[in-house]
């Protein structure tokens, strides 16, 4: 019996030895990717740490970010479903909202106050050199100008205009203007019409009053044509594969972040300066962006709109 005893014994030590590594190794900690998109020389990377730390450590997870060299590849790494969250502009946004499949879900986007001195518009400026006073001119003889939008993926700097336009019945302005110009960013348009280098130019106001409030520009030097009404800011989004209690608990942290952690709210600004009189996250949906695809008519005639600049 005893060594019946000793051989049993014998066998257990042996099994514990011989269980694999694997069987016992500590479990991976799951991984959060938030992503977002390159825009100048802004150091987005750095402006959306503080929030992205936030919705890793609400999920438990460790924190892996990413930057895409444009919206629009951003906007393609979503609908693979490499990142898990994204923090994205309207733009990118609402070519998503046009899928036929959905691959992400809008949790919550900065608020900038109607009433904030610093909204976020878009305006369409003319050349002096021009001699274009009125947008009824564009109406009429839209082919002798030449007109420069400030990117190809911006909501102020082209989306909205484009949609201006086409109420004036300028629906194709690469076929209606004697020449179309896609730049690099909103100060490049704004030297363009400077300049004289192009007629018209299309871009985010707070391009126009950021160059006054400094000197750099004075008021009798461009035409201000049209300004629109103020727009909606880009979402943050996730995955729409992401089960409802995680969604839950990063809308709480981007819900609470200016009360609980306000220096988050502070570096998306910096990233993000059309949201410059930004206060806070609100809850949004699908819902929220109605009225911008409204503009447009209908999500097929945007959809045709967004996916001829990416």
């Amino acid at each position: 019996m005893k060594r019946v005893f000793l051989l049993m014994c014998l066998l257990f030590v042996t099994s514990l030895t011989s269980i694999p590594a694997w069987a016992t190794a500590p479990k991976t900690a799951k991984q959060l990717t938030v992503a977002t998109y390159t825009y100048g020389q802004n150091d987005r990377l750095g402006n959306i740490r503080p929030i992205a730390l936030q919705m890793a450590k609400s999920l438990g997870a460790t924190l892996n970010l990413k930057s895409y060299p444009t919206i629009g590849e951003l906007v393609e790494a979503l609908r693979c479903g490499e990142a898990d969250v994204a923090i994205m502009n309207t733009f990118g946004y609402l070519l998503l909202q046009t899928d036929a499949k959905t691959s992400v879900v809008p949790l919550a986007a900065l608020e900038v106050p109607a009433d904030a001195m610093d909204a976020y518009t878009a305006c369409l400026l003319a050349s002096k050199q021009s001699g274009i006073t009125s947008p009824e001119q564009l109406r009429n003889n839209s082919m002798a100008y030449s007109i420069a939008f400030a990117g190809r993926h911006s909501t102020s700097g082209n989306l909205i205009p484009r949609l201006f336009l086409s109420s004036l019945g300028i629906a194709e302005p690469e076929e209606q203007f004697g020449q179309v110009k896609f730049l690099n960013s909103h100060a490049d348009a704004m030297q363009e019409v400077l300049n004289g280098a192009t007629d018209i130019a299309a871009l985010g106001t707070g391009e126009y009053e950021k160059q006054l409030e400094s000197g750099k520009l004075k008021e009798h030097e461009v035409v201000k044509l049209w300004e629109s009404e103020a727009i909606l800011q880009g979402p943050v989004v996730c995955k729409a594969s992401m089960p409802a209690r995680q969604q839950k608990k990063l809308l709480k942290v981007l819900l609470q972040a200016h009360e609980e952690n306000p220096e988050t709210i502070v570096q998306l600004k910096r990233a993000w300066t059309e949201a410059n009189e930004a206060r806070q996250f609100v809850a949004v949906s699908e819902n929220y962006y109605s009225s911008l695809i409204n503009l447009a008519g209908n999500k097929e005639k945007l959809r045709k709109i967004l996916e001829q600049h990416l």
